[in-house]
């Protein structure tokens, strides 16, 4: 019997466990990210290396300005996890995808490509060098989604297996 998987729909409560642990997410994203260690990030946040580890740690809250200040610095995308928690998204300026409505162009690029290619049973290395714009839309469009996914299985909203079913 297959299990159906059941996402959470609605956001997280706001507490300060809840903002501490958004912000410890966001520290470790971007330092995983950007290869960047406590001190390289207070650095360019302005602060010391102790309030960066304290906030990865949830040891102690950043002030405004510097949860501001990291948005500035690293992306306003960076913040997703804090505007979570009140039931907001945010996206990169360059996304390709403004609202969830959007998904299915960049998918849709990737089908049609993969129709057309796939016509006479294999795809040639020219076919891909020419459908590199449409693969790269689809890709784009399948790692925000697997990003999510994986984001919710992180936080134990949702129970699947990598790579299939739950």
């Amino acid at each position: 019997m297959m299990q159906r998987t059941k996402i959470l729909q609605q956001k997280l409560p706001l507490t300060q466990t809840s903002m501490l642990a958004s912000v410890a997410s966001i520290i470790c994203g971007v330092q995983s990210d950007e290869g960047e260690t406590d001190q390289d990030m207070a650095d360019r946040l302005g602060v010391s290396a102790g309030t960066v580890a304290n906030a990865r740690n949830r040891k102690g809250a950043l002030s405004m300005l510097t949860v501001m200040k990291l948005g500035e610095v690293y992306g306003l995308d960076r913040l997703a996890p804090l505007f979570h928690l009140i039931g907001g998204k945010l996206a990169p300026e360059e996304a390709v995808c403004t609202s969830d409505h959007d998904l299915p162009i960049g998918a849709a690029r990737g089908q049609m490509f993969l129709a057309k290619a796939l016509a006479d049973r294999s795809i040639s290395d020219e076919e891909v060098a020419d459908g590199a714009s449409d693969i790269e839309a689809a890709g784009q469009v399948y790692d925000g989604l697997r990003y999510r996914l994986n984001t919710l299985r992180a936080s134990g909203l949702i129970f699947t297996k990598i790579g299939g079913t739950a």
